[in-house]
């Protein structure tokens, strides 16, 4: 009996150390950490053994001690290369973390450690970077550069680790330490380089730093056979798709169809559904001709080829630009709409109330409405015509119908605009009628002179934005005639040449 109370009473010592070798690890005690030593030295050697999760280390890293953890390494250096559940050395929880000095004592004890891959495949360089921990990432590049090549399980580098987290601080200091032109401009299993990436995600800060490093490559094309500007171009357009594709037009950034290295051959293209699909490429030249005697009309209209081609690229350039224009300016008219929809001029009543003339003013309706009926329904009139009319042209935009990417059929989408934007001229006619405090009824004010004319400014404004309207259809009026004159006139001369 007094055999077996003995064994019991050393086990529930060992577990008594055990924990308190845990407790003092949380508190970073080193006088406990020596007491415990002094009573067994074997407390860290059978911790390396016992402790399966997270040795002392671990903890110590987690938690920023150092003292506690120099005092660790002293006396059992190789915990460094202890895993917890997960794989992850001490080292990758301080580098997470940020404890740049936590990380300087562990690399000078072990700077292999870096190199150790948790579950993920992830180095402690990818948990600093994927943390935006700048200078960590600076220390464990010195350490070993090497580690700048170690790809996750997708082929994914550290620098598409970095975009993907968006930690452009952490993505500059590696170009910087390690920013040969392969590695800057390595892929992924996909064939993604860094730019697509940041392309797709729509990182203009990130994209933009890329173009402009002379080691990355604006033309490189991903297994879809995408370049990053036609990734852009591909993308729902914003202002952020925008600017990114501005940059990456002024770097020199071409369309896949575009680069000599795949003319003559069709590549394939992802489109916007997801759909792989085979392109041949437009600018392929057909096969020449057999040798026959050419007129000399014939001869003179091929230096003209690159004329007409510039000309042909110049109206697509325009039709582009003022296809997003629009695009903008719909969006934002839409949006004031709504907003005065649902707020009109003067508010809403607060809460219920009779006007004594047994007419009720609900709680939440419009003021303006009970006030001034017949402006309100003209204002909402207004209102919904601009609205609707916004929406259509966010809606022909966006829904692909080939009609709105030629340029003589983006008139119609122009005129749209004008209407919207004379309904919302309207709209903001009857608001400020609405809401413009008048004096006409005021004796004194009469007497002193200080009566507002509200109409008469009204008036002057609209007056002044049908004068500018009328300009401006008359202007395009004029260039019409010209070019149907012209038309008639090339035909004209045509029909003298044939006879």
């Amino acid at each position: 009996m007094e055999r077996y109370e003995k064994i019991a009473k050393d086990e529930e010592s060992v577990e008594g150390r055990e924990r308190r070798l845990y407790e003092a690890s949380v508190t970073g005690s080193v006088n406990s950490l020596k007491r415990l030593i002094a009573k067994d030295p074997l407390t860290l050697a059978r911790a390396a053994v016992t402790c399966f999760n997270e040795t002392p280390l671990h903890v110590a890293a987690m938690l920023g001690h150092l003292d506690f953890a120099s005092y660790l390494l002293t006396h059992k250096p190789d915990m460094t290369r202890a895993l917890d559940l997960r794989g992850r050395s001490p080292l990758h929880l301080a580098s997470a973390n940020g404890y740049v000095e936590m990380v300087n004592i562990l690399l000078s004890s072990n700077p292999d450690a870096c190199l150790i891959r948790d579950e993920d495949g992830r180095t402690p360089l990818h948990l600093a970077v994927m943390k935006g921990e700048v200078e960590v990432t600076r220390m464990l590049v010195g350490a070993r550069p090497q580690v700048t090549r170690y790809k996750l399980d997708q082929g994914e580098t550290i620098l598409h680790s970095a975009v993907k987290q968006n930690r452009l601080g952490a993505l500059k200091l590696l170009v910087e330490l390690a920013g040969e032109v392969e590695f800057v401009n390595s892929k992924d299993d996909y064939g993604n380089t860094v730019l697509h990436t940041a392309t797709a995600l729509k990182q203009f800060e990130t994209a933009k730093y890329l173009v402009e490093r002379p080691e990355m490559e604006v033309n490189a094309v991903n297994g879809n056979g995408f370049t990053a500007l036609d990734i852009i171009q591909h993308t729902p357009r914003d202002l952020k798709g925008m600017e990114i594709r501005e940059s990456l037009v002024k770097a020199g950034a071409l369309s896949s169809r575009n680069i000599p290295a795949l003319l003559g051959k069709g590549h394939q293209l992802m489109g916007e559904s997801g759909i792989t699909m085979v392109i041949e490429n437009p600018q392929l030249s057909p096969p020449p001709p057999p040798a026959v005697a050419v007129p000399t009309e014939a001869k003179t209209s091929t230096p003209l080829r690159g004329r007409e081609k510039k000309i042909h690229e110049n109206k697509k350039e325009w039709t582009m630009k003022k296809r997003e224009a629009l695009m903008v300016a719909a969006t934002l008219i839409a949006g004031m709409a709504f907003q005065a929809a649902i707020n009109p001029p003067g508010g809403v009543w607060g809460e219920e109330k009779d006007d004594g003339n047994g007419k009720k003013m609900l709680a939440g309706t419009s003021i303006m409405a009970h006030n001034y009926p017949g402006r309100y329904r003209l204002f909402m009139a207004c209102n919904a015509v601009s609205f609707v009319t916004s929406l259509s042209i966010v809606f022909l935009v966006v829904s692909g119908v080939p009609f709105v990417k030629r340029r003589i059929l983006m008139w119609p989408l122009m005129i749209i605009m004008w209407i919207t934007l004379t309904f919302m001229a309207f709209t903001y006619m009857f608001s400020i009628l609405a809401i413009a405090p008048t004096n006409d009824d005021t004796e004194a004010a009469r007497s002193l002179g200080q009566v507002i004319d509200i109409n008469y400014v009204v008036g002057v404004s609209l007056l002044v934005w049908f004068s500018l309207f009328a300009f401006v259809v008359l202007v395009h009026i004029i260039r019409f005639l010209i070019w149907c004159v012209r038309k008639v006139g090339k035909a004209i001369i045509y029909c003298f040449m044939i006879r």
